[in-house]
């Protein structure tokens, strides 16, 4: 097994070698540029001889942009103002002899600050490991009475339970701690236990008096009894969530194959996950490919600019709120204030600091989720909602048309809801609908797309899985979900789901989508005649 010191140098070592081939690149861009600048200096100044060397300014603004990027930022400094020298000629009807002969020294510059340079790259910081990790325990302290109740609750809310009446030994790491306070001595386990691991306190008394008091022995968090599972399983997830959101996803497009690797090497090495392409034609395709969270793009590309690519992007309505970040050697403010008006959200200067770059490109992208996620998610369970589930269908079942994939759609239903909400009450009925989608955040993997699809029912894509392996994900969930005790002031209670499930294998054509969710509703219905609880597949008797 790979640790994660053992990742972390690999990724280093890759972006050495990245490093290395894209200083051999500026080697050889620069032994071109020169040989060409001499070349077009001994012609006669005419209209193909000013296409040359606009042809020149291109590769003056990707030699301003990588320089420093690859640790030559005097190269940097002295492509920028080439290009502009190069440009003013390209322009000009009859040679400018004061324009030739800045163009001389800045071409020869180039070659002097290769050689002076030192290569030196700054690498990004490594990818920071997020707190509370699954394997470490939630510790549970109560009185024997208490204790196993509490820890079989914590248990079915998806978290390892370390059981306890006292401080644990030092070398036990714990993600948090659950105390009774009806426990002798409680608040000075709480001060023990605060230095090591957030601490939440269940108490009847939730007084100031009683909360200042556990707030000077540590205690993080109050839950009053009787307990209310929800607020229990919110600061669990809070303190000890070992259910991590997927990686970011960044797209990265830049004509020049090197640096576009470079960047998403970097990256890659500050833990998000990154596609490169060099072809811009290609982006709609690499979108739907890898959903991203942003899109980094250079904003000078042959045949195509940034800001044209950013209004093809643009075109599609739910691309709209895709972040598109430019990366440019352009100084022009009017240039970077159009790549803005016109789709852009950000515009970085090349040349680029990779560790910058990355933490610029993480806040972008973090942003954009989270306000994403406030527009795409169910309020009462912060799920996806039913429209942006359904698109994510859609979206997955074309990956699987390119890929040959396979995923399986599980609908499920809460069973007797309506009996539950005339008995119990309809803030009853969110807390167990809360539940049930806590049930499912902790027991599926975070790579399955989860929604909620309208009232007490559910739905479920996992992805790269068989239908067999669907039921058997599902039933798993609706065992420890059965399990799970609701409470009220005069009542004790359980709740069961039926669950259908259907596979997209031999499935294909414009109403695949249709298909898949009428033969898992089908599935659901049976699951329902054959009195509940239970879960069926599509077709199965």
């Amino acid at each position: 097994m790979i640790d994660s010191a053992s990742m972390e140098a690999e990724a280093r070592d890759a972006l050495r070698r990245m490093r290395a081939d894209g200083v051999r690149r500026l080697a050889e861009r620069v032994a071109d540029l020169t040989t060409a600048w001499k070349a077009l200096t001994l012609r006669p100044w005419d209209a193909a001889t000013r296409a040359g060397i606009s042809e020149l300014a291109s590769g003056a603004h990707r030699l301003a942009g990588a320089g420093g990027t690859f640790g030559f930022p005097a190269l940097s400094a002295a492509a920028a103002p080439l290009e502009l020298v190069l440009t003013g000629l390209a322009d000009s009807a009859v040679p400018d002899g004061e324009r030739v002969n800045q163009a001389h020294k800045l071409v020869a510059a180039l070659t002097a600050a290769l050689e002076a340079g030192t290569g030196a790259i700054d690498e990004p910081p490594p990818a920071l490991t997020a707190p509370g990790e699954a394997a470490d325990p939630v510790l549970v302290c109560a009185d024997e009475a208490v204790q196993p109740g509490l820890a079989a609750l914590i248990s079915n809310l998806g978290y390892a339970v370390l059981r306890g009446e006292a401080l644990p030994p030092p070398e036990q790491r714990m993600a948090t701690a659950v105390l009774d306070a009806a426990l002798p001595d409680a608040l000075r386990i709480a001060r023990g236990l605060a230095t090591r691991c957030p601490v939440i306190l269940l108490s009847e008394e939730t007084g100031f008096e009683a909360r200042l008091a556990a707030a000077r022995a540590g205690v993080n968090a109050i839950v009053p009894k009787p307990l209310e599972t929800n607020e229990l399983a919110d600061w669990l997830d809070q303190f000890a969530g070992h259910r991590r959101e997927a990686s970011l996803s960044i797209l990265v497009v830049d004509d020049d194959v090197v640096l576009a690797e470079t960047y998403a090497m970097a990256l890659r090495q500050a833990g998000m996950e990154a596609t490169s392409i060099s072809d811009p034609s290609r982006v709609l395709d690499a979108i739907a490919s890898v959903t991203p969270d942003l899109v980094l793009m250079d904003l000078q590309m042959p045949d195509i600019d940034g800001i044209e690519l950013a209004r093809v992007i643009r075109q599609t309505r739910r691309h709209m709120s895709l972040p598109l970040l430019f990366l440019s050697a352009e100084q022009d403010a009017a240039r970077q204030i159009q790549a803005r008006r016109l789709g852009g959200d950000d515009f970085i200067v090349k040349p680029v600091d990779l560790g910058r770059l990355a933490t610029v490109v993480r806040l972008r992208a973090e942003r954009a989720r989270a306000l994403r996620a406030i527009m795409e998610s169910d309020s009462l369970t912060g799920l996806l909602n039913h429209g942006r589930f359904k698109e994510r269908l859609s979206l997955e079942l074309q990956r699987c048309r390119r890929e040959g994939g396979i995923v399986s759609l599980t609908l499920l239903d809460l069973d007797h809801f309506k009996q539950i909400n005339d008995q119990h009450g309809h803030l009853m009925g969110d807390r167990v609908i809360r539940s049930l989608a806590r049930s499912l955040q902790k027991r599926l993997r975070r790579t399955d797309v989860i929604g909620r699809y309208g009232g007490e029912e559910f739905a479920v894509l996992l992805l790269g899985t068989e239908a067999e392996a669907a039921r058997a994900a599902i039933d798993q969930v609706r065992r420890r979900f059965t399990a799970l005790p609701f409470e009220t002031d005069s009542s004790r209670f359980t709740v069961s789901f039926s669950a259908g499930i259907a596979s997209n294998a031999g499935l294909d054509g414009p109403r695949e989508a249709e298909t898949l969710i009428e033969a898992a509703d089908a599935a659901l219905y049976a699951a329902k005649r054959a009195g509940r609880g239970c879960t069926r597949l599509a077709g199965e008797d």
